[in-house]
């Protein structure tokens, strides 16, 4: 507007009016489009129900990476941005090889370790595990009973006892390399040999005569164990051991025979409630001073003796 123009509005009383009005509405207008309500705000209720809705999206998405056998589905979910859909995806062993390769690679350690306990691990990904930074990784590996002898021959001589402990335990090591295991300087790998149903009968016997009784301990209950190591375990002086292969399903008759003539109370416990105990045993358990003792090795007996009866007279 130009300054003579503008002279004349001020100088005339009713455009002086107009032009005020104009002014008016111009600042009124924009100071109310200024202060115009943000439709993006989310109420407090509203943010509640997002968050729940997220959170029930997130647990059913979970369970579905859990429960699936769909490839393609677990193919899609291995790539959620959830850590617990991939950890759920990843322990998944219907999991595809191909998501398995690629979860392996994932920045979250928990997620690796999932796929190392994978039942399902392709043979190329456990080979990259084992090199792993983080020894959860390596704990997993070794603690998957479907892990390669190879793999483990590797987590054998792993810097980690833990991880070496997990290796000693496991039924797929090599019986060679329990063999090496069995000398470890952690007690608690050499404890993990004894109870391995793989270690060799070497080991074991060498463990029947160990002065450590937590070493015969586990030998004991070792669901492998040779009968001549539970033979020389018959006359340890552990109670603890003599009744543990006095209940060991692979207990010879003879050594059952002489347990059931044991002085301690649990030891002929632990032999009248042995499926294999002998006829000839319970006879003698059937004359024992503890009533208990002495009415379960009759009952069962009786039931023997019937049988054995009755098969007589057919004949």
């Amino acid at each position: 507007m130009s300054l003579n123009l503008m002279t004349y509005h001020f100088k005339n009383p009713s455009a002086r009016g107009f032009f005020l009005v104009l002014v008016f509405f111009a600042f009124f207008g924009s100071t109310q489009a200024q202060r115009k309500p943000d439709t993006t705000v989310v109420e407090d209720r509203e943010f509640l129900q997002l968050l729940q809705k997220s959170k029930e999206l997130n647990e059913e998405q979970k369970w579905r990476a859990r429960r699936t056998t769909n490839v393609r589905v677990l193919r899609v979910l291995a790539d959620d941005e959830d850590t617990g859909v991939r950890f759920s995806v990843a322990f998944n062993k219907a999991t595809p090889a191909d998501a398995l390769i690629r979860l392996s690679l994932d920045p979250n350690e928990s997620i690796r370790w999932a796929v190392a306990m994978n039942l399902s691990i392709p043979d190329g990904v456990m080979i990259d595990l084992v090199a792993d930074y983080a020894e959860i990784v390596r704990l997993g590996l070794a603690a998957n009973p479907n892990m390669s002898t190879e793999v483990l021959t590797i987590l054998a001589e792993d810097v980690s006892v833990a991880v070496r402990r997990k290796a000693a335990a496991n039924p797929n090591t090599d019986p060679l390399v329990l063999g090496d295991l069995a000398s470890d300087q952690e007690r608690s790998v050499r404890l993990a040999v004894a109870a391995n149903p793989q270690a060799p009968p070497s080991v074991m016997e060498q463990f029947s005569l160990s002065p450590d009784e937590a070493l015969r301990l586990a030998t004991a209950q070792n669901k492998g164990a040779a009968s001549a190591v539970l033979l020389s375990l018959v006359f340890d002086s552990s109670v603890e051991v003599r009744k543990l292969v006095a209940s060991h399903k692979d207990m010879p008759a003879s050594g059952l025979l002489r347990l059931a003539e044991d002085a301690n109370l649990a030891v002929r416990q632990a032999v009248v409630g042995n499926a294999t105990t002998p006829s000839d045993a319970l006879e003698i358990l059937a004359f024992d001073g503890e009533v208990s003792i002495r009415q379960e090795a009759r009952n069962r007996l009786g039931k023997l003796l019937k049988k054995q009866i009755a098969e007589d007279r057919e004949r």
